[in-house]
């Protein structure tokens, strides 16, 4: 399945491993992951790691390279985690020598830079990895697979959301078997603070409902102030509106400094991925976000009005 890749790794001495805006736990830690990947497979090979990361995670995983653009120019590019080069947090992907990528959420068909592996059934970048190891029969390092256990954790919200549950616990007990710290990383996932109680408060009496049936918030940047959480914070906290009986799909909006906002979509049922493409995003059928240049309510209204349609028809 990871043949083309390969193929594409061994030409290049210098790898630089791109992840996407706003990473996530599975972004980070695919890109953690494949790095420990090749490293098992071509010990002599430079290869690096951009963006933000989550920085949460820093205490047991290695924080991002700093590299220059002469690194950059001079590299082979992997996506992971992001279906295009528009959507990776590092702009300078565009000067790299080749591209290649490793995906898990629907393709919009724009990618044609290279060689590539998307599988919509898996249930994070992180499990295709792992299943990439699996396949080439490589011991990856207890790094690795601690980086791996991160996204297969998160991304399928502690094994809320899968597809396939034989193949994911076999995947699981790989990382587990390669030295996983899963008790850490546990550990880290259940921490919170006081703001965060206090936002989670904030969202649970603040709420609103469309005729239709679907639960949103929305965040200007002066009530993020207010409650002193971050834009992606709050974003992240989408899924507390989730599985209240009778409201199928729930969504928030989030307002960054700098008046752009992020959307974030979630859904139980109706498949809201379409909805994020037609403004500009994309993801998963149930688990899809987008960011809009600013807090324009006309254009909520109409991603609302959208959603409650997707809903109707689903309904009937």
């Amino acid at each position: 399945m990871f043949e083309q890749i390969v193929e594409l790794i061994e030409k290049y001495d210098s790898i630089v491993i791109f992840g996407h805006i706003n990473p996530d736990g599975d972004c980070y830690g695919a890109q953690v992951g494949l790095r420990e990947l090749i490293h098992a497979l071509y010990p002599n090979k430079k290869v690096y790691i951009t963006g933000t990361g989550c920085p949460r995670f820093f205490s047991i995983l290695p924080s991002m390279d700093k590299i220059g653009d002469d690194i950059i120019s001079n590299s082979l590019a992997i996506l992971v985690d992001g279906n295009d080069l528009p959507r990776m947090e590092d702009s300078r992907i565009f000067n790299c020598k080749a591209w290649a990528k490793i995906d898990h959420h629907i393709d919009t068909l724009m990618f044609t830079e290279g060689p590539q592996v998307v599988d919509t059934a898996a249930n994070s970048t992180c499990d295709m990895i792992t299943g990439m190891a699996m396949e080439l029969g490589v011991d990856i390092s207890p790094l690795g697979a601690t980086a791996l256990y991160l996204g297969t954790v998160t991304d399928s919200a502690k094994f809320q959301f899968v597809t396939n549950y034989s193949q994911t616990f076999e995947r699981a007990k790989y990382l587990a078997d390669h030295g996983a710290n899963i008790e850490l990383l546990n550990t880290i996932l259940a921490k919170t603070d006081e703001r965060s109680v206090s936002a989670r408060g904030y969202i649970m009496t603040h709420y609103k409902k469309t005729k239709g049936g679907v639960i949103y918030i929305i965040y200007s940047k002066e009530k993020l102030h207010r409650l002193k959480l971050s834009a992606n914070a709050a974003s992240n906290n989408v899924n507390l509106l989730g599985n209240i009986e009778g409201y199928p799909i729930w969504c928030s909006f989030a307002e960054y400094d700098d008046g752009r906002v992020r959307v974030e979509i979630r859904s139980n049922g109706p498949e809201i991925q379409p909805c994020a493409v037609r403004v500009g995003g994309g993801g998963h059928a149930h688990a899809s976000g987008a960011q809009l240049k600013s807090l324009d309510y006309g254009v909520i209204d109409d991603i609302l009005k959208d959603l409650d349609n997707t809903l109707a028809e689903w309904r009937e």
